[in-house]
């Protein structure tokens, strides 16, 4: 089918190397309607051919002045990728059948016979031609295909960042809180040696954290002041609609999104909830966003407190070491600090982004 679509005459581009038959294949080829063919009489004005256009083909028959085993040598030099073009040997050693390998595909004897050569050029060229058209339509298609990819993942990442954005709108807190949890975890994820891929992964799904909050009343969401009785024991319940929220999804992100969403609020010491799990039954990317969601919650201003300190939100995260938080984990957060606190002050919360529902409405 490629081949039908190929005029190999006028596509073809042949590098003819010879001396003793430069003038009759050049004549031969010329005759039978190829209508690009190059020639020399020696390797350097052949190899300055070479690289200014690399041919289809190249008819080689051995030089005065260099052996065929050299040639072919400096020949697959000028090509180290793999991609040097079929080579067709003019055989003169009548009583010698030359090897056939990855340069040399196809040889013919002297005498020349002029079918046979014109056969095993036109055999060779559709060949390598085909070849590389045909590659050139999978690398079109590889593209496409990549292009698209992103494409799907970009729109992939943006609705998640919109998921995390919802549970926002319904909250006290901001939009930069759920990047900045983002941001924390991909630092963290790194810090303990997690493949960038999987550290990034934290960075698109640890900002569903709270999601589940869409399922939390307003006259407890909302509250001012502080939860008490009945009213804590509702909120503890975002934890599992988060999770059946983001569960419903193939998705991977989403679905680790709902791991986490499950599993911050648990505590290394077992008291926590919706589980009460204990130490390592705390799935680690719970345990990454449960550090780093605490101290920016104490480090943002809200309706019912005021903004901690970075010493006094430290010193928390610290005291809570083995109790609520994984002691290893803490220790990382502490040696990575420097970088927590460019990321606090790269996504720090702007005026304009402190009640999204407001914003939101005023539009």
């Amino acid at each position: 089918m490629i081949n039908d679509l190929l005029d190999i005459h006028t596509e073809a581009d042949i590098l003819v190397i010879s001396q003793n038959y430069l003038d009759k294949i050049v004549s031969l080829l010329k005759t039978n309607h190829y209508q690009k063919v190059r020639s020399s009489n020696s390797f350097k004005t052949a190899m300055d051919l070479y690289l200014a256009n690399p041919p289809s083909l190249i008819i080689l028959s051995s030089l005065t002045d260099m052996s065929l085993k050299d040639l072919i040598a400096k020949l697959t030099a000028f090509s180290p990728d793999t991609n040097l073009p079929p080579v067709l040997l003019i055989n003169d050693q009548s009583n010698c059948v030359p090897c056939v390998d990855s340069v040399i595909k196809d040889f013919v004897r002297i005498p020349i016979n002029d079918d046979e050569l014109l056969f095993r050029t036109h055999h060779l060229l559709s060949t390598f031609l085909s070849f590389q058209e045909l590659n050139t339509y999978n690398n079109s298609i590889i593209t496409a295909i990549k292009q698209r990819s992103q494409e799907l993942r970009e729109s992939q990442i943006e609705i998640i960042e919109c998921l995390g954005y919802a549970a926002e709108f319904r909250d006290s807190e901001t939009g930069m809180h759920t990047i900045r949890v983002g941001h924390y975890s991909q630092c963290l994820a790194k810090a303990m040696g997690m493949s960038d891929k999987e550290a990034e992964s934290l960075l698109y799904s640890a900002p569903m954290h709270d999601v589940g909050k869409i399922g939390i009343p307003d006259k407890i969401l909302l509250k001012p002041g502080r939860l008490e009785g009945n009213e804590w024991e509702v909120m503890k319940h975002h934890a599992t609609i988060g999770e059946k929220i983001l569960n419903r999804s193939s998705n991977k992100l989403l679905k680790q999104a709902s791991v986490i969403a499950l599993n911050h609020h648990e505590k290394w010491d077992g008291s926590g909830y919706p589980k009460g799990l204990k130490g390592n039954e705390i799935n680690l990317y719970g345990r990454i966003v449960a550090i780093v969601d605490v101290f920016d919650a104490l480090t943002m201003e809200r309706p019912y407190k005021k903004a901690w300190s970075i010493d006094s939100a430290v010193e928390l995260i610290n005291s809570e070491s083995g109790k609520h938080f994984d002691p290893s984990l803490v220790e990382l957060f502490n040696q990575n600090l420097e970088d927590i606190l460019i990321i606090k002050d790269t996504y720090a919360d702007k005026e304009t982004s402190n009640d999204l529902l407001n914003e939101y409405l005023s539009l």
